[in-house]
C-alpha cells in the first residue's frame, strides 16, 4: 500500500484537505484489520462494524467527488496563473518557476484502492518555502537578482572631486549627486593694545583678548543635476562655532546650463563685488581674507545671476539681487529697488588656476586681470551683523553706518545708496605669486531721521600679498598688507605666515600659521576674528581640509 507519493505542484488548499483524507483512511483501514478476529467471534458486533464502514466509505466517496471538483477548479486557476508568470522572464532572461497544477485527478468512486491511490505525500502538501516564495512574490525575487549583482548597475559610486552617485547612462537615469565637505579648525589668539574703543556715535565697546579653538567654517555641499543634465542644483549647509546661527543654509540654487558661455542661476549666493570675496575660502593665501576685503566686500543675497566664459580666457559673473547684505533681513526691511553687481576677469596667458598661490607651479608666466562693480540702494537696518557671512557697511573707523549718531548726534541713517568698484591683478610663475586688489566705495543719497552734515561719503582701500614655494607644492611662506581710509579715519593690517600642504601634489589638506599686526582695524566679521577698534597682535593657527 502506497501511503505517500511525492507530487509537487498541488495547491496548498487541496494538499491540506487530502492530508485529512489520508489520515482518515489510515484510521479506517486499521479498524478493519483489527476487527477481523472480533467478527469471527461475535457476529452481531461484526455486522454493526461493517455497517459503519460502509457509511464511512459512502461519505468518503462524496468527499472524493468534492475534492475532484475543487481540484478541477484550482487547476483552471493555476493554468491561468502559470501562463501569466511562466512566460515572464526574470532579470537573467530565464523563466520564473511555473505555478503548481493538480497532476493527479481523483476518480470519484468509493473503491478503497482508488482512495489509497489518491493519498498525497507530505512533500506534495507542503512544498519547499523557496518554491512558494518565488511563485507568490516574483518582485522580491527580481529584487534579489538585482541586488545579487547579476544585473548591470545603473549607477557608478566613487570619488571624483567629491563622493559621487553618477548614472552609467545619463539619458536613461538623469540624476547625479555629489557630496563635498569643507572644514576649518582654528586656534585664535589676540593680544590687545587697548582695552576699549569708542566709535563715532559715542558708543564705547570693550576690546577683549582671545585664546580659543574655533570652527569658523564647516560645509556640507550637495550638488549635481536632475531630470536633465542641464538642470543643476546645489545645497550648501554651513556649520560653525563663531555665530549664534551655528547651523544654517548658506547657499542654495537651481541653474540651467545653456552652454560654456552662459549658465543661469536662481537662489541665494555671493554678491560678486570683490575678487578675493568670490574666491573660495579654501583658496585664500593666508588663514582668511584680508582686512580690506572684509571691510569693503558685499555679503550674500537672494536673486538671479549668470556666469560663463564667452571667449577663451574671458569670464563674467553678474547678479541681480535683493541687496548688498541681506542675510537675516526680513522682506519688510528690504529696499523695493534691486541691487546689481558684476565681475569680469581675463586670463590672457592661459589658465591662471584657482586661488592666489602658485601651487600649480606655472612653467610660463600667468596673469589675471579683473574688475568688479556693484550698485545697491539700501533702506532701514542692515542684515543681521551676527549672521555667519555678513560684513556690515561701516565708516572707515569701524562705526556701523546705520547706528544712531554715526553721522550726526541723534540722527539715524534710514536710506542710502552704495557704489563699490574694485580692480584686481594677480601673477604666478614657478611657485611665486603676487596679487593686489584696490577698492573705491561711495555712499551717497544719504537720508536720515534728521539733518545730516554730508550727502555722500567716499572711502578707499586695498591689499597686496605675495608668496613663494620654497619647497614646491609643500611649503609656502607669504606676506600681506591691507589698508582702509576715509573721512572718519584709517586702519591697517600687516601680516605674514606659512602654508604647509600635507598631501603630496594636492591642496586638500593644508596647515596655515598666520600672524598680523592690526592698527585701528575698521572691519568686523566673526569668521575672520576681526573686531572693529582692534589694535594689537592677531595670531591664527589653522588646519583646513576639503574633499
Amino acid at each position: 500500500m502506497t501511503l505517500w507519493s511525492y507530487r509537487r505542484g498541488r495547491p496548498i488548499t487541496q494538499q491540506c484537505f487530502t492530508l485529512f483524507l489520508w489520515l482518515l483512511s489510515v484510521g479506517i483501514l486499521t479498524a478493519q484489520d483489527s476487527g477481523n478476529d472480533a467478527i469471527r467471534s461475535a457476529a452481531p458486533v461484526a455486522t454493526d462494524i461493517e455497517q459503519r464502514i460502509y457509511q464511512l466509505e459512502q461519505r468518503q466517496s462524496e468527499l472524493v467527488e468534492q475534492n475532484r471538483l475543487l481540484s478541477r477548479q484550482l487547476q483552471d486557476v493555476s493554468a491561468k496563473s502559470q501562463q501569466r508568470f511562466s512566460n515572464e522572464p526574470d532579470l537573467n532572461g530565464t523563466l520564473l518557476p511555473p505555478v503548481p497544477s493538480a497532476n493527479n485527478q481523483t476518480t470519484g468512486n468509493g473503491d478503497p484502492t482508488t482512495f489509497r491511490n489518491n493519498i498525497l505525500s507530505p512533500a506534495e502538501i507542503f512544498p519547499s518555502p523557496a518554491f512558494d516564495t518565488a511563485l507568490e512574490f516574483p518582485l522580491e525575487r527580481k529584487s534579489a537578482v538585482l541586488n545579487s549583482g547579476s544585473a548591470p548597475p545603473k549607477y557608478y559610486v566613487g570619488y571624483d572631486r567629491g563622493f559621487v552617485f553618477r548614472p552609467i547612462d545619463p539619458d536613461e537615469s538623469p540624476f547625479e549627486l555629489k557630496i563635498n565637505g569643507q572644514d576649518q579648525i582654528r586656534y585664535t589668539g589676540f593680544e590687545r593694545e587697548h582695552s576699549t574703543w569708542t566709535d563715532s556715535a559715542g558708543i564705547t565697546s570693550t576690546i577683549s583678548n582671545q585664546s580659543n579653538f574655533q570652527i569658523p567654517r564647516g560645509r556640507l555641499i550637495l550638488s549635481g543635476y536632475t531630470f536633465r543634465r542641464e538642470l543643476k542644483y546645489n545645497l550648501n549647509i554651513d556649520y560653525n562655532t563663531v555665530s549664534p546661527s551655528q547651523i544654517n543654509f548658506r547657499a542654495y540654487w537651481l541653474a540651467w546650463r545653456f552652454s560654456r558661455a552662459m549658465t543661469v542661476f536662481a537662489g541665494q549666493s555671493k554678491v560678486p563685488g570683490s575678487r578675493e570675496w568670490l574666491e573660495s575660502f579654501v583658496n585664500t593665501l593666508g588663514a582668511d581674507r584680508s582686512m580690506a576685503t572684509t571691510f569693503f566686500r558685499p555679503s550674500l543675497s537672494q536673486g538671479i545671476w549668470a556666469t560663463g566664459e564667452p571667449a577663451d580666457g574671458f569670464f563674467y559673473h553678474v547678479m541681480m539681487s535683493n541687496g548688498f547684505n541681506t542675510v537675516g533681513a526680513t522682506p519688510q526691511t528690504l529696499s523695493s529697488v534691486m541691487s546689481f553687481s558684476g565681475s569680469t576677469w581675463w586670463e590672457p596667458w592661459g589658465d591662471f588656476g584657482k586661488g592666489y598661490s602658485d601651487f600649480e607651479w606655472h612653467a610660463e608666466p600667468s596673469i589675471r586681470l579683473g574688475t568688479s562693480l556693484t550698485y545697491s540702494p539700501e533702506q532701514g537696518p542692515q542684515g543681521s551683523s551676527t549672521a555667519p557671512e555678513n560684513s556690515s557697511i561701516r565708516l572707515s573707523n569701524g562705526t556701523l553706518i546705520t547706528e544712531t549718531g554715526a553721522l550726526a548726534p541723534g540722527v539715524t541713517l534710514n536710506a542710502f545708496k552704495i557704489g563699490l568698484a574694485s580692480f584686481d591683478a594677480s601673477y604666478k610663475y614657478r611657485g611665486f605669486s603676487v596679487s593686489t586688489e584696490l577698492f573705491s566705495q561711495e555712499l551717497f543719497s544719504l537720508k536720515g531721521s534728521g539733518p545730516l552734515p554730508m550727502s555722500s561719503i567716499s572711502q578707499y582701500g586695498g591689499f597686496v600679498q605675495g608668496g613663494y614655494f620654497v619647497v614646491p607644492q609643500k611649503a609656502e611662506p607669504y606676506l600681506r598688507a591691507s589698508y582702509v581710509t576715509g573721512p572718519s579715519g584709517s586702519g591697517s593690517e600687516y601680516a605674514g605666515g606659512l602654508n604647509w600642504f600635507l598631501l603630496p601634489g594636492k591642496q586638500n589638506l593644508r596647515f596655515t600659521f598666520d600672524a598680523a599686526w592690526l592698527d585701528n582695524n575698521p572691519a568686523t566679521q566673526n569668521r575672520t576674528n576681526l573686531q572693529s577698534g582692534q589694535t594689537g597682535i592677531l595670531v591664527r593657527s589653522q588646519l583646513q581640509i576639503f574633499f
